[in-house]
């Protein structure tokens, strides 16, 4: 079964329509998602305090859903002290970065104290990066902290080409959200190797059954496929795997 490392926790969905705890459960058995990353949304867009609290609050009773935890750069010291009292706990699995101080993307300058400080946790650090500008950002950061590892969120968006070309800088992944260009799937593969690429939807300002689709009915083999959309989740994550009772 599927794990989504990229659903975005927020009370509305991109229509207005009430989404939240239910919402995001509803869309996981329906498409048979097995376990999901949330990215919170308040945290990113207006205050990351609160935002972050509301999203502990809504995974830390759930076996299926986890959260990143949302730092904000323009706050360092106090994004320094929220992960060191909030990522010990196995309800966050990750750090996420979303827009810069300096930059609308995230990028060295804005987050060196921040990462440099999250260098003690062996969790991923997932990036947004929806333009070329935005990957060659995330590049940099790779680059200056080579123990840790960092998702490519939206894995370039329509620039996803240039996200391919990241391959050679081995502490980077891809997440599979952004263009719906057929090849996609295909040329990650090809340049990054199967067990670097990660399903993910961004739901719900994106189609799941879209985002899933994309990935199975690529060309690639069955095995390359489990491991986009459930192992390589499992193993970056540190997340075990449910076991159903007919296997």
């Amino acid at each position: 079964m599927p794990i989504d490392i990229r659903i975005n926790y927020c009370e509305y969905d991109a229509v207005g329509r009430p989404f939240g705890v239910n919402g995001v459960l509803n869309a996981m058995q329906k498409y048979g998602i097995e376990k999901a990353v949330l990215v919170p949304t308040m945290a990113v867009d207006c205050d990351f305090r609160l935002g972050n609290k509301i999203l502990f609050d809504a995974v830390k009773s759930n076996d299926q859903l986890y959260g990143y935890l949302a730092v904000n750069p323009n706050y360092p010291e106090e994004s320094i002290r929220l992960m060191r009292s909030a990522m010990p706990s196995p309800k966050f699995l990750g750090l996420a970065l979303f827009p810069g101080a300096s930059r609308p993307y995230p990028n060295l300058d804005d987050y060196r104290e921040i990462l440099n400080a999250y260098r003690r946790f062996l969790k991923p650090v997932f990036v947004n990066a929806p333009s070329a500008d935005a990957v060659a950002a995330a590049e940099e950061m790779a680059r200056e902290f080579p123990g840790l590892k960092f998702i490519l969120g939206t894995m370039g968006g329509n620039d996803w080409k240039r996200a391919v070309t990241s391959s050679r800088q081995l502490n980077l992944f891809l997440e599979t959200s952004g263009s719906f260009d057929a090849e996609k799937i295909e040329e990650a593969v090809e340049h990054f190797g199967a067990h670097r690429v990660l399903f993910g939807s961004n739901l719900p300002y994106s189609d799941i059954g879209a985002a899933l689709a994309l990935v199975q009915n690529s060309e690639l083999p069955k095995d390359a496929i489990d491991q986009i959309l459930n192992r390589n989740a499992q193993k970056l994550f540190a997340v075990e795997r449910r076991v159903d009772t007919d296997e």
